[in-house]
């Protein structure tokens, strides 16, 4: 395995499922396995993959957080050739902690606690939390998946 990846430009992420059940420091070093849970989650949450995936993939590589010091997989797709990094659903985007623990000191900044006090019971500091509540505008609304349709709030705007 190796510790560095040159990153391709245009290399992209895709958000995997990983189930409570699934030991993932395990699974991401196997890679019958993680082969066979991959193609699990292919067929049963194709829209959080590309459409080109049908053609198939190939494994690309792994990545190595620098923060986390969590490996993730690589793969690239064989209909155009692009790489996408496989970053496990309880991480946050670009590794900058674990969502269960991100989620409890953002869920105080919901109620207007300082970044300092979040620090001071959450440990970090308190630029970690600032930044931390920034990345929820990184991603991409627009080519967000959305499984429930339900669930999003209605417009305050009238169209």
């Amino acid at each position: 395995m190796s510790k560095t990846v040159s990153s391709v430009p245009g290399d992209k992420t895709i958000c995997l499922p990983i189930a409570d059940s699934v030991d993932y420091e395990k699974l991401v070093k196997d890679r019958k396995a993680f082969r066979k849970y991959l193609d699990q989650q292919i067929q049963q949450h194709g829209e959080l993959f590309p459409a080109e995936i049908e053609a198939g993939y190939c494994f690309h590589g792994f990545r190595t957080s620098a923060k986390l010091g969590l490996v993730s997989r690589r793969i690239r797709l064989i209909a155009n050739g692009q790489a996408y990094q496989l970053r496990p659903d309880f991480v946050m985007p670009y590794m900058i902690g674990k969502t269960e623990a991100v989620e409890k000191g953002l869920y105080l900044r919901s109620f207007g606690v300082p970044y300092e006090a979040i620090a001071y019971v959450m440990g970090k500091d308190s630029m970690y939390w600032y930044r931390a509540s920034l990345a929820l505008g990184r991603p991409s609304i627009v080519g967000t998946t959305v499984k429930d349709g339900e669930a999003i709030p209605p417009s305050p705007v009238k169209r």
